[in-house]
C-alpha cells in the first residue's frame, strides 16, 4: 500500500465477455474481485491478465472488492506509469 492507501497488485484474469475478474495485491496472496465498472477511464474499460494495476479495496457482502482500478505500464526504466484506456474508436479500429 502506498502513502495515499492505494494498493499495487497484478491482474491474474479478467472476462471481456463477463465484465470481471480478479487482481492480486501485493501484499497478500488472495485474489481480489474486479468488476470493470470499477475500472476508470471512458469508453470500454478492460484489463490484460498480468497487467499491473493500482486501486482501493472495499469490503462488500460477497467480499473484498478493487474499486478505483488504474491500469499500469512500465516504461523502458522501470517505472509504472499510468495507462490511458483506449477509446470505443480505438477498440472498434483494432477488431476490423
Amino acid at each position: 500500500m502506498d502513502d495515499n492507501g492505494r494498493i499495487m497488485g497484478t491482474v491474474q484474469w479478467f472476462s471481456r465477455v463477463k465484465g470481471y475478474g480478479f487482481v492480486r495485491p501485493d501484499t497478500q496472496e488472495e485474489d481480489v474481485f474486479v468488476h470493470y465498472s470499477s475500472i476508470t477511464g471512458e469508453g470500454y474499460r478492460n484489463l490484460d491478465e498480468g497487467q499491473r494495476v493500482e486501486f482501493s479495496m472495499e469490503n462488500t457482502p460477497k467480499g473484498p472488492q478493487a474499486v478505483d482500478v488504474v491500469g499500469l505500464d512500465m516504461d523502458d526504466n522501470g517505472t509504472e506509469n499510468t495507462v490511458e484506456p483506449e477509446t470505443e474508436e480505438a477498440q472498434f479500429a483494432q477488431a476490423l
